[in-house]
């Protein structure tokens, strides 16, 4: 079993989801989500205490298991070092709206932030963007502005809702999971699909829309735990040989 792989078997520690954590914003930085400095993913504390949050000033590629602060859910600093990001209010409210959320990422990767710009509907018009069959990929146009408040906060989780992924309005986009593997997932596949769909539009090309009730099915078929747990395997080596581990 590789270390990457423990996340899935006998390892569920703080210690040890965290240091997945800082993995998956290495990641997103290579697929396309580095923004300078900003950028962060958090991890629900399984005590109750409220979130482990990535500290400010970094780039998502900088991240290390040691750059965690834990907050409560009022934005107090509980442990850890660093500078606590003004977007925090983003995370510990989806977190509440959402029990079965366990990791919340926001990030300004290029495509879906052009996407989430305009007022068109993410579809499924590729693999990745079938990931988000059943909620789409609402769009939060309440404000373009940085969530720091816990009102937008609430906000931004309503217009979530039950989905994957929310586009924010010339800002970015937030994205959930139950667990590490499935919030990179849906911040990846959210690029992707954001990409496929522009390109496809700007093509010019007649085209239709697939039909939902087989998207649906298709989302069940090809996106099982194995499926998803063979991609995160295949994200983490791809990080692994550009780090040099490989």
């Amino acid at each position: 079993m590789s270390d990457n792989d423990s996340l899935y078997h006998q390892d569920d520690s703080t210690e040890n989801v965290l240091h997945h954590l800082a993995r998956a914003h290495r990641i997103l930085e290579l697929e396309g989500h580095g923004d300078m400095s900003m950028g962060h993913l958090s991890y629900r504390d399984p005590h109750g205490r409220g979130i482990w949050l990535k500290r400010g000033n970094l780039a998502l590629r900088e991240v290390t298991a040691a750059d965690f602060i834990l907050i409560d859910f009022d934005g107090n600093v509980l442990e850890g070092q660093g500078l606590r990001h003004l977007e925090w209010p983003l995370h510990t409210e989806i977190m509440l709206a959402r029990p079965d959320v366990n990791v919340v990422g926001h990030s300004h990767p290029h495509y879906a932030t052009v996407f989430g710009a305009t007022k068109a509907e993410l579809g499924p018009y590729n693999n990745h963007g079938v990931w988000f069959a059943d909620h789409g990929a609402p769009r939060f146009d309440s404000t373009s502005h940085i969530i720091t408040t816990q009102d937008l906060g609430k906000e931004l989780a309503r217009t979530l809702g039950s989905a994957y992924a929310v586009l924010q309005a010339n800002h970015g986009a937030s994205f959930v999971g139950a667990d590490v593997k499935d919030a990179l997932l849906s911040g990846i596949f959210l690029e992707k699909a954001a990409k496929f769909q522009l390109d496809l539009a700007s093509s010019g090309l007649e085209h239709d829309r697939p039909d939902h009730d087989e998207t649906v099915e298709k989302n069940r078929r090809i996106y099982p735990e194995r499926a998803r747990q063979n991609y995160w395997m295949y994200f983490n080596r791809t990080l692994d040989t550009h780090e040099g581990r490989a």
